[in-house]
């Protein structure tokens, strides 16, 4: 989607757009300082969790995964028989999710904001890169990635979500299917020509945005990057909502990792003129290009 501490982009397995956290960014060429290897066994405490105000209503919390994921087959059906439309009362949908005790407790982990031990990203951060480059999870990521997989449930709808990346995300897609070009360079009919049918899977939590970040204080952070990617997400898709403090003033929904499964497939490409956006490196409201790339993709 384009957020939690995301700075850039690469490709993973499938080539498809890597990130870290909430990423509209995602990974990119740089080194992140070593992990530690003596990680404790049980989960950290969260340092640097936004508060969610007392009155909004939180997902039931219940003593068992097992628990959780049989209420949330109830709750959200695998199948939907309406177009692809928006999500629009983010309140109730959070609500309508169970989590168990320990899934409460890594998704907050996830939310969290606090550089990792020995780094210069969040845990997420850290941890979708990890899982991006195929590298060993730390004692703390595992508990969070293990109890955010069980956390997951049918979406539910067939709904939109979307997400920023940088442009160096299109390029390794071009890459892997023989384009030796970049996207700032080609034409939307160059793109659709090269894109259309490609298809790709994440081996990451995807993060994106149900209300194109409309309730964000800082939505340019996200929203100026030059590549929009629209996804067209089936009912049956895993994903779960892990806030509506921040997670929701963001629309945050998070998309399991699926890789090698290749559940993502670009329908179309095309250029959004009434955009300016910003390259890589360049700070919000400072712009160089005179058109977002939008990148239509079918998920599931």
């Amino acid at each position: 989607m384009g957020g939690r501490g995301s700075t850039s982009s690469m490709g993973t397995t499938g080539n498809a757009p890597a990130g870290r956290g909430i990423g509209g960014g995602g990974l990119g060429s740089f080194n992140l300082a070593p992990q530690q290897q003596n990680q404790p066994a049980a989960p950290v405490a969260p340092q640097a969790v936004a508060q969610q105000p007392d009155n909004q209503q939180q997902p039931n919390v219940v003593p068992t995964a097992q628990q959780a994921q049989n209420l949330n087959n109830q709750a959200f059906s695998a199948t939907d028989n309406s177009p692809y439309h928006n999500l629009y009362n983010g309140q109730q949908y959070y609500a309508k999710q169970n989590l168990s005790i320990d899934q409460r407790l890594a998704v907050m982990n996830y939310l969290s904001d606090a550089k990792e031990s020995g780094t210069m990203y969040s845990m997420s951060q850290n941890m979708n890169h990890a899982m991006a480059m195929g590298q060993k999870l730390t004692a703390n990521q595992q508990f969070v990635h293990d109890n955010l997989m069980g956390a997951m449930h049918n979406i539910g709808y067939n709904v939109n979500l979307t997400r920023y990346d940088h442009s160096d995300v299109l390029d390794n897609m071009l890459a892997a299917r023989g384009v030796h070009n970049t996207a700032s360079n080609m034409t939307a009919a160059q793109l659709k020509t090269a894109l259309v049918g490609h298809t790709y899977g994440e081996n990451r939590f995807l993060s994106t945005s149900y209300n194109d970040f409309k309730n964000a204080s800082n939505a340019d952070t996200f929203t100026t990057r030059e590549v929009r990617f629209e996804y067209r997400v089936k009912a049956n898709v895993q994903a779960m909502m892990p806030g509506n403090g921040p997670g929701g003033r963001l629309g945050e929904v998070v998309l399991a990792p699926t890789s090698p499964q290749k559940n993502m497939r670009i329908v179309d490409v095309k250029d959004d003129k009434s955009r300016r956006t910003r390259s890589k490196g360049m700070s919000p409201g400072i712009y160089n290009n005179n058109r977002q790339i939008v990148v239509v993709v079918e998920v599931g």
